[in-house]
């Protein structure tokens, strides 16, 4: 659950400083956000598929 969270704030902080880079025209730091975005996106997928699978019992357990 705590790395759902952390991917969603990721998301969510991406969107900000790319709106932010965009009000101050500044591509590099949208470009830099857009990442921080996608990122956070993959991060919150695995995250969701690491939960479903322990769910389902289908990962061994180390």
């Amino acid at each position: 659950m705590t790395e759902q969270i952390q991917a969603n704030v990721r998301i969510v902080s991406g969107a900000a400083k790319a709106f932010w880079g965009r009000l101050a025209g500044d591509a590099h730091r949208v470009a830099s956000a857009r990442v921080e975005q996608l990122a956070g996106e993959a991060a919150l997928a695995c995250a969701k598929a690491r939960s479903r699978a322990l769910r389902e019992g289908s990962v061994a357990r180390a």
